[in-house]
């Protein structure tokens, strides 16, 4: 879970569900709940905070990091109802090494890739005119 809720905090950019409309940013993300602020992009909607609890968003997370496929169905049960449903997809979906898939409407998991690791070459040390390179000054 503190992996995930790391991974909000450090979204820095606006944020656009996979599916609806509107945008959200993340205000923060705590172990009781994340707060969105909520964007819409219809007039008839309103802009405001929206609290997820971190309950729901971890047992999805826990769902999806061990393999299950959550659709719709899974989502709106995780999220008690439809709308918690649709927030839980939206946030996850930001996350890398989440897949929100549109037909039909369901989140995957598939591992990032994992940066190749960068040799590193050992320290050398630098001369100068006055020191040689074993460090003792040259006469």
């Amino acid at each position: 879970m503190e992996e995930m809720l790391r991974a909000l905090r450090l979204l820095e950019r606006t944020c656009e569900p996979p599916i609806g409309v509107g945008a959200f940013d993340v205000l923060y993300a705590s172990a009781a709940e994340v707060v969105v602020w909520y964007s819409p992009a219809r007039a008839e909607h309103r802009p405001g905070e929206v609290a997820i609890p971190t309950a729901w968003l971890a047992a999805a997370w826990a769902a999806l990091v061990s393999g299950a496929r959550l659709e719709e169905a899974a989502l709106a049960e995780l999220g008690q109802g439809v709308a918690g449903g649709r927030w839980l997809l939206a946030v996850l979906a930001q996350l890398p090494g989440v897949i929100a898939r549109l037909e039909p409407l369901a989140l995957e998991w598939s591992a990032p890739p994992i940066a190749p690791a960068i040799a590193r070459r050992p320290r050398s040390r630098r001369t100068t005119a006055r020191t040689s390179p074993r460090g003792r000054a040259r006469s």
